[in-house]
């Protein structure tokens, strides 16, 4: 930015015209050259200029070239998740004159996406992110892989729709960490790995994402990352020893406020009790950690759905207040219309029913099929398995031996 056209900002938020900034100083086509950087100007005229305008015009380019610092301070503060930093540096910015400049104009709409994303305002962030897709040969390398990983984090946290979960890994594979240097990435990366069942690749990018938020004291963040590591080497250590550490990661996050954190280790031992059959410490976890929850949230809905399940599995409550808890799940789902959840509550619901013959055909019809749809590795083999145990039982040969080629077809 050259000193004409911080004189046109100002001029033009003053709401003066140049023959106006002009007017006994010099021409309007002059005014209109100085700010267009086409011509030379003494400086004298930039004195009279701003004093018309009631600026420094030098403390103001001083102020332009600080903008590009303080966005990424910006994005620091969202990813160091320091609310109150993060709160500062946008009205300081917001009250700037230059931040819609063109120079920094894509930068800044990308920071307040993930700033939207980091307040669960999904839909603001979602046009935001939508639009500068569009444009994305305008935006510079660093643009271009923050775009990627703003969107890689909507389809993995706060999309509704399932299969966004493979979207997010592709999206974030583009990545090239030479031209981004946001190692925060690395975590994001091993959740989708997580999600599709590569517990190598989710395991050797959760390593990193730990290593880096410990080097950068991201306390929360590391919190994280070691909870994806546990997820991943849950069922090759000694159980004692596992148990013992989500334990530790409970009490931490309990230590540092950060009951998000703390909801998610309990739901993580949760699932641990859960496959162990283990239903009552199951039961105890997965309760804490609903009660953690807000709400309305897809969080909540997540954690209710083990919370029922695991319930109905255990024999742990009565059937009336199951199939209560079971209905304000479906409910809840319906308001988000995430089919995935709309299916796993049906299921939980025939379940308790003891509508066993409707809960098998539900399976082979609705579930499995939108499951393979959504490529959704985790629920195929679950649920997969229970079908082939049925058909095993029932004696359908043809049917179990097509179950079994899915489950070839998904290790694939």
């Amino acid at each position: 930015m050259h000193v004409g056209e911080i004189i046109k900002v100002f001029r033009e938020r003053n709401g003066i015209t140049q023959a106006q900034l002009g007017e006994g100083i010099c021409t309007t086509t002059h005014v209109s050259k100085i700010e267009n950087g086409k011509t030379a100007y003494s400086p004298e005229i930039i004195t009279l200029f701003s004093e018309r305008l009631q600026i420094d015009v030098h403390k103001e380019m001083e102020t332009f070239q600080n903008i590009e610092k303080q966005l990424h301070n910006w994005h620091h503060a969202i990813i160091m998740k320091r609310r109150k930093a993060i709160e500062s540096i946008k009205e300081n910015l917001d009250s700037s004159p230059y931040i819609h400049f063109y120079k920094y104009a894509s930068l800044y709409q990308l920071i307040l996406a993930r700033y939207f994303l980091f307040y669960e305002e999904d839909e603001k962030a979602v046009q935001i992110l939508n639009n500068l897709n569009n444009k994305q040969d305008e935006l510079t390398p660093f643009e271009r892989n923050l775009l990627w990983h703003a969107f890689g984090i909507y389809h993995l946290f706060h999309s509704t729709d399932f299969k966004n979960e493979d979207v997010a890994l592709q999206l974030l594979k583009r990545i090239n960490i030479e031209e981004y240097g946001n190692q925060e990435y690395f975590y994001h990366l091993s959740v989708a790995y997580h999600y599709i069942g590569s517990k190598m690749m989710s395991y050797i990018y959760a390593e990193k994402a730990l290593k880096y938020f410990k080097k950068t004291n991201n306390y929360l963040h590391a919190f994280n990352a070691e909870s994806i590591i546990l997820l991943q080497i849950g069922s090759e250590i000694d159980f004692k020893e596992l148990e013992e550490r989500y334990q530790n990661l409970i009490h931490d996050s309990e230590v540092f406020g950060a009951t998000d954190k703390q909801g998610m280790f309990l739901s993580n031992l949760g699932l641990e009790y859960y496959n162990r059959g283990e239903y009552v410490k199951a039961q105890k976890c997965y309760d804490a950690a609903l009660k953690l929850a807000e709400k309305a949230t897809m969080t909540y809905l997540k954690r209710l759905y083990n919370y029922v399940n695991t319930c109905a599995e255990g024999k742990l409550l009565r059937k009336t207040i199951l199939l209560k808890k079971a209905h304000e799940g479906i409910s809840l789902a319906k308001q988000f219309n995430n089919q995935l959840y709309i299916i796993l509550f049906k299921l939980v619901i025939l379940n308790i029913d003891k509508q066993m013959d409707q809960y098998y055909t539900f399976l082979e019809k609705n579930a499995l099929p939108y499951f393979k749809e959504s490529n959704s590795t985790r629920w195929i083999h679950l649920f997969g398995r229970k079908l082939y145990d049925h058909y095993v039982e029932t004696e359908q040969p043809l049917k179990a031996f097509h179950i079994s080629n899915i489950f070839i077809a998904t290790n694939s």
